[in-house]
């Protein structure tokens, strides 16, 4: 599959033209380092808000998770990422080689990935956040999720754009290494599923 591909279905706003409702590329380089730290912030406190109160159980198996091996969560919640966005970009390619609707799914499963790497980013700073509450003394996700939401927020406001996507893959990645490491290495037969039903 080539690029013209995906370019053909999304148009001009593929090679870098604005269309409405869309940032261009370098929209966030622009913004001032508070800026974007408020917006890191805001982002992760309401997107882990809605993962605390869904997921709130898995939040203690992954600081358990992260407990037994603590040096490889970071080498484990990069291949989380890795393993997502090679499931995304497989989906948004394979619709564009299909052309179905004009591009409107491809566009589709674009937003729908975004919105899962943004809640997978906000598991990742809320476990890291509550790891750090745990620290002080008791697990309090809740307190763990303004902790992580700042942890976000600071790369954002003090570093370059880069520095900042850097700084906060890499901690993300530590908050769900350990849950991804589990997920990997687990063994999830026929067998297994119908034992365990």
């Amino acid at each position: 599959m080539s690029v013209d591909a995906v370019v053909g279905v999304l148009g001009p706003a593929a090679i870098g033209t604005p269309v409405v409702g869309q940032l261009r590329p370098g929209a966030v380089a622009d913004l001032s380092g508070p800026l974007r730290g408020a917006v890191s912030f805001v982002l992760v406190f309401v997107t882990g808000a809605v993962v605390l109160r869904q997921r709130r159980r898995g939040i203690g198996a992954a600081l358990d998770a992260i407990a037994e091996r603590p040096a490889v969560a970071v080498l484990y919640g990069v291949a989380g990422y890795v393993i997502v966005g090679i499931v995304g970009l497989y989906g948004a390619t394979t619709l564009a080689r299909l052309s179905i609707a004009g591009g409107v799914l491809v566009r589709l499963v674009v937003v729908v990935g975004s919105l899962f790497v943004l809640a997978l980013t906000s598991f990742g700073f809320l476990v890291a956040g509550t790891l750090l509450t745990e620290l002080s003394g008791g697990r309090r996700p809740s307190y763990g999720l303004v902790v992580g939401a700042a942890l976000s927020a600071v790369p954002w406001a003090l570093l370059s754009p880069a520095g900042s996507v850097a700084v906060s893959l890499a901690v993300a990645a530590f908050g769900i290494g350990g849950s991804v490491r589990v997920w990997i290495h687990s063994e999830r037969t026929v067998e297994t599923e119908a034992d365990a039903g």
